[in-house]
């Protein structure tokens, strides 16, 4: 590369990128105050949208006084006539009481009368009272529908607005818009960032509840058209300054440089007999000029020894080093690095030694036992931190200290007469410090592997690797004419365990449900977490009557667990089973999972706590 050329890369990197750097940091700071902007704003806009819900609240709350009112209505709840608290609330739900939809609660709770709209929202409550001034029906009223609410949010915010089912997220009404929000009031970035949302949770008839989102596209977060040029203009400008700058001093330079290039093309095809004019000027240049003449005349006696010793270092360390780089075999790797010690100092023997878990390895090349005095000598010595280098006069000795994580070790390098130099040991040190990186990524690689199989918080196998198994096991039982069996494990009511005991305590549910899995299977079968509170548990081999055992085994232990919060309360959980088995041409790793998975609903809803075996009838293969 050119002067010029290294001129201009200096250029670019000392101005060109600091200020697209600049102008990074500019742009996500301005787009930062732009969605900054539409938070506050989405945060005002959503107060605005409660506090109109308040408001046809205590709208249909009136309605609901006005119901309350109806004397036949009334009469016909005093009596118990269920039929005739339908008809006369059904007659009510009518422009002339505002009410859409009215929902009575009779007899304290036991009687529920329903009547109108099904998708109406934000209704009032009222009571209606017996002579004797005690409530004997709850009514709520409400006076409109989601898409009614939409639109006069919408005027009054001008902003997209949807209206959602809290328990299942279904959109009621509204705009198309992001996934799920969260329905707290606070305003987040949804969906990747693609949307900016906030989410009021209403309630609604019973125990429904609506969120009223209101949402702004990801364009509107960001700065506009014309602050960006703005910017972009003003750093064009500053660039265009530093660059006529640059050209001056980048001319002046190359004229003060001209003096030297000769002289070090001269000096480059070997002409150490050449030596540059200028060397007696005081500046920077003269020094650089007094600088090259010594360097021809030093490498005039020793360049060719210095050639050949380089060379032949250089290359054996670049060689070790690219090979320790790629390799991920530690035995093989301290092989290497025995061998790539004694030949880069011109040892007679070497040895490598690293505890991993508390379990020692070593390699060894040449004739170590001949040297194991001074080797143990020297290893001791470098092991508590002293200069690692050992002598009996006429045996030498060299230890350098390996760290890499997880892991300690040492390497050290012996030879008869010549006793060790600082050189050696920075050559030693080097190719132990590659050694020892190398050895970290063989652990980082193994780790790895056991993390990629993993589930971080129970220990067992997680979704990823359950659904390799279960390929793997639908393939050998086809090969082999056996059934495969599936376990869909699933804790009843866990949320109620997270919302009542938080989720450190859930957390530890699952962890001993996951243990508790892993002690009741068998050698060869395989518990992992299927996703949330829902285990799966492999059974390869395994008929359906097993697995049924299996599975009451299992729901069994899971009931006798006793889970201590950090508290010192007791939690106790049961589980839902679904077993399924397949064989033959039935079998079908999707199949399995599916029928697995509607066995386990039979068994929710069917009082949850049991097993529900799926009624599949294998195909004979």
């Amino acid at each position: 590369m050119s002067f010029r050329a290294r001129l201009n890369l200096f250029f670019v990197l000392l101005v060109v990128a600091p200020l697209l750097a600049v102008g990074v940091v500019l742009l996500r700071t301005i787009d930062g105050a732009a969605q900054g902007r539409t938070e506050s704003a989405l945060a005002a806009q959503g107060r605005v949208a409660a506090n109109a819900a308040d408001a046809l609240r205590q709208d249909a709350e009136g309605a609901a006084r006005r119901i309350v009112a109806d004397r036949r209505l009334a009469a016909a709840v005093r009596a118990g006539d269920v039929a005739a608290v339908r008809e006369r609330a059904a007659r009510l739900v009518a422009p002339a009481t505002d009410a859409r939809r009215i929902r009575l609660t009779l007899a304290g709770g036991s009687t529920v009368v329903d009547v109108g709209a099904r998708d109406a929202i934000l209704p009032g409550r009222n009571q209606l009272v017996g002579a004797d001034g005690q409530a004997i029906a709850t009514l709520e009223t409400s006076i409109l529908g989601p898409r009614s609410f939409v639109k006069r949010v919408r005027g009054l915010t001008g902003r997209a607005v949807q209206v959602r089912d809290a328990a299942t997220g279904t959109v009621a009404a509204g705009d198309p818009g992001p996934g799920e929000v969260v329905a707290d009031g606070r305003v987040r970035r949804v969906d990747d960032g693609r949307w900016t949302a906030v989410g009021m949770r209403q309630a609604g008839f019973g125990r429904e509840a609506q969120d009223v989102v209101l949402f702004a596209g990801a364009a509107e977060s960001r700065a506009s058209t014309g602050e960006r040029l703005a910017l972009v203009g003003t750093l064009l400008l500053f660039l265009v300054l530093a660059g006529g700058g640059a050209m001056i001093i980048s001319r002046s330079l190359q004229r003060q440089v001209a003096i030297l290039l000769e002289g070090s093309r001269r000096l480059g095809r070997g002409d150490f007999g050449h030596e540059i004019p200028g060397a007696d000027g005081d500046d920077e240049f003269g020094q650089l000029a007094a600088g090259f003449n010594d360097m021809s005349r030093q490498l005039r006696g020793r360049m060719e020894e210095l050639r050949a010793e380089r060379t032949r270092l250089q290359g054996a360390i670049r060689r070790i080093g690219e090979t320790f780089a790629a390799n991920l075999d530690r035995a093989g790797l301290l092989d290497l690095v025995t061998r790539a010690v004694a030949d880069g100092v011109r040892g007679d023997a070497a040895r490598a030694r690293i505890l991993v878990d508390e379990q020692e390895e070593q390699a060894t090349t040449g004739q170590a036992d001949e040297f194991d005095a001074v080797l143990r000598q020297a290893e001791g010595a470098a092991t508590e931190g002293r200069d690692g280098r050992a002598s009996d006069g006429r045996r030498h000795a060299l230890a350098v200290r390996m760290h890499a994580r997880g892991l300690h070790g040492t390497v050290v390098v012996a030879r008869h007469d010549e006793p060790f130099t600082a050189e050696d040991a920075e050559v030693v040190g080097y190719l132990a410090a590659q050694a020892a990186v190398s050895l970290e990524n063989v652990g980082r690689h193994e780790q790895a592997e056991r993390e990629a199989h993993t589930d971080a918080l129970t220990g067992i196998a997680n979704r990823r690797r359950f659904d390799d198994l279960l390929g793997r096991t639908m393939d050998l039982a086809h090969n082999h004419d056996v059934p495969v069996s599936l376990l869909m494990v699933d804790l009843d009511h866990f949320k109620q365990v997270n919302d009542l005991h938080g989720h450190a305590s859930g957390d530890l549910v699952l962890q001993a449900t996951a243990e508790a899995l892993r002690d009741g299977t068998r050698g060869g079968d395989v518990p992992a977490r299927f996703g949330g509170e829902e285990f799966a548990v492999l059974l390869p081999a395994t008929a359906p009557d097993v697995a049924h055992d299996i599975a009451e085994r299992l729901r069994a232990a899971i009931a006798g667990l006793s889970v201590t919060t950090a508290e010192g309360q007791e939690l106790h959980v049961t589980a839902s089973i679904g077993a399924a088995t397949l064989r033959g041409d039935g079998l079908d790793a999707a199949g399995l999972v599916a029928a697995a998975d509607g066995a386990l609903y039979r068994a929710k809803r069917t009082g949850r706590n049991r097993t529900v075996s799926a009624d599949v009838a294998p195909a004979q293969g």
